[in-house]
């Protein structure tokens, strides 16, 4: 079973998809803040991370950058809020970290799945 760890300072995000995914049947493990995140990529084998931008303690964008230097394979995908940041925006940190794919919120629960589904089958 492959595990996803889904970083989101929203519990509502977390727990809508934790259930999408746990439903689609993966392994999903919580993080609230960027530092949370880390600590749990240390203890545990995770196979696609899901990432907002915008986290409390540690950014997003640093979590993936210190995800990478522990391990260059690690799969993101990226979320934003939308807030203060455009798709544009979105997309050319998609280019810079390599992540598989970008949502916006709210999030296209299907999409999202499909997105999962291909990258854990490369």
């Amino acid at each position: 079973m492959k595990t996803i760890l889904v970083v989101d300072d929203a519990p509502m995000i977390r727990e809508l998809l934790k259930s999408v995914l746990e439903a689609e049947g993966f392994n999903v493990i919580e993080a609230a803040d960027g530092e949370e995140a880390i600590r749990i990529c240390h203890d545990t084998p995770i196979d696609l991370s899901i990432i907002d931008i915008f986290l409390p303690k540690k950014g997003g964008l640093q979590v993936m950058g210190e995800l990478i230097k522990a391990d260059s394979a690690h799969k993101f995908i990226a979320i934003s809020g939308g807030e203060a940041f455009n798709p544009e925006a979105i997309v050319e940190l998609a280019k810079v970290y390599d992540v598989v794919d970008t949502f916006t919120k709210p999030i296209d629960t299907r999409r999202l799945v499909q997105v999962v589904r291909d990258a854990l089958t490369d």
